[in-house]
């Protein structure tokens, strides 16, 4: 399975895991910002550099090997040409939000079985029996017997199983919550890309970097790529 095709596996895993339908169509808006955002890759698929992940988004909306099909198609060729380009261009993704991409049916069927494996719980120490040391024989001028000490091995406590990280539960009986503002944290409408809240309207899409571009967590105050201040 190549990278892009275990970044697609996880994203349908995520996206099925919200409630949506495998037909549903994704806005690269909501990739970037709930459905997997570079924070939840990294953790998942071991993404450590912000442009490697904002590579992978650009390949699947180019629709590399054939894994989604995006809307508009003219979002496809703008991702296909800057792929193209000896230096691409990843400012692309913040022009891209509104475009959707939906997974095919091949895609599907070989994708839709694959879930990140869970944290393998470590076997248990064995356990110790204690050690009891045999009574020293009594001195024939002690009035009484000494009594036996009794020398207990400490056994050592044993280690709780590793939790597996949340984004590893599967089958979870719950529905979970629509999006919501950030800001107000007003409910927004599930049934379109929504940029703005429909309350106080406040901008819905990922904050960057003004200095270079990079995806950025609405709470930092300085940019993790160039350093440049975020207020």
């Amino acid at each position: 399975m190549t990278d892009l095709e275990r970044f697609a596996a996880v994203l349908l895993a995520e996206w099925l895991q919200e409630g949506r339908h495998q037909g549903d169509a994704i806005a690269v808006g909501s990739l970037l910002d709930r459905t997997l955002p570079y924070r939840t890759a990294r953790k998942l698929l071991g993404i450590d550099v912000s442009e490697d992940y904002e590579m992978l988004v650009l390949r699947l909306i180019a629709e590399e090997g054939g894994l989604v099909q995006t809307e508009p198609s003219a979002a496809a060729a703008m991702a296909r040409e800057t792929l193209a380009s000896k230096l691409p261009d990843l400012d692309l993704l913040r022009r891209l939000h509104s475009a959707a991409m939906t997974f095919t049916d091949d895609a599907i069927d070989r994708l839709e079985g694959v879930r990140p494996m869970p944290v393998a719980s470590p076997e248990p120490p064995p356990t110790v029996s204690p050690v009891v040391a045999e009574p020293s024989p009594p001195s024939p001028r002690t009035v009484f017997p000494i009594r036996p000490e009794v020398a207990i091995e400490a056994q050592p406590e044993p280690r709780m199983p590793d939790e597996p990280p949340a984004e590893f539960l599967t089958g979870v009986a719950f529905s979970p919550p629509g999006p919501s503002c950030w800001s107000c944290q007003t409910p927004l409408p599930t049934d379109r890309v929504v940029k703005f809240c429909v309350a106080c309207g406040a901008d819905q899409r990922a904050p960057s970097c003004p200095g270079c571009g990079t995806t950025v967590e609405r709470e930092w105050s300085f940019c993790p790529e160039c350093g440049g201040g975020l207020g």
